[in-house]
């Protein structure tokens, strides 16, 4: 039996206006982490803050129990 995978990587975006630190967004790829990201830095002049986790995936087939 193939090894499936429980979670999934996630880059947060996380801006701080002032308040504290604030979750914006989720992105799933890195290819889209790095695309929000400079366009947060050319439009947002508040300090952003981009923290990579991993989020559980909710459609996990297990083996069936009997």
């Amino acid at each position: 039996m193939a090894y499936t995978r429980k979670t999934r990587d996630c880059w947060r975006f996380y801006v701080n206006y002032g308040q504290g630190w604030e979750h914006e967004i989720t992105e799933y790829t890195r290819a889209e982490m790095r695309e929000n990201r400079r366009a947060y830095l050319q439009n947002c002049p508040y300090p952003l803050r981009i923290v990579k986790g991993r989020e559980r995936i909710k459609e996990v087939s297990q083996w069936p129990r009997l």
